[in-house]
């Protein structure tokens, strides 16, 4: 898994989202290689964007795109694309 855990972390002052980034690859050989590859060799790749509104949105390979919104008043998140 390679992610940017806090994304526009540097716009937190200007009152703008930020959010999560990752992507999801298959273990070769263990080293950082693994990651220094083709966004072709990705599986799973997806976005959370923290906001007035949390949204989860992410897709597997040759899927479509799935996207989920928290809500609060149950604690869970609701399939919304």
């Amino acid at each position: 898994v390679a992610f940017d855990p806090l994304d526009g972390s540097s716009n937190i002052d200007c009152n703008v989202s930020v959010g999560t980034i990752f992507s999801v690859y298959e273990k070769k050989d263990g080293s950082v290689n693994d990651l220094l590859r083709s966004g072709a060799d990705c599986i799973c790749a997806g976005y959370c964007a923290y906001s007035s509104a949390v949204e989860l949105v992410f897709t597997f390979q040759g899927s479509s795109v799935e996207g989920f919104c928290l809500d609060p008043t149950i604690g869970e998140f609701v399939h919304t694309r």
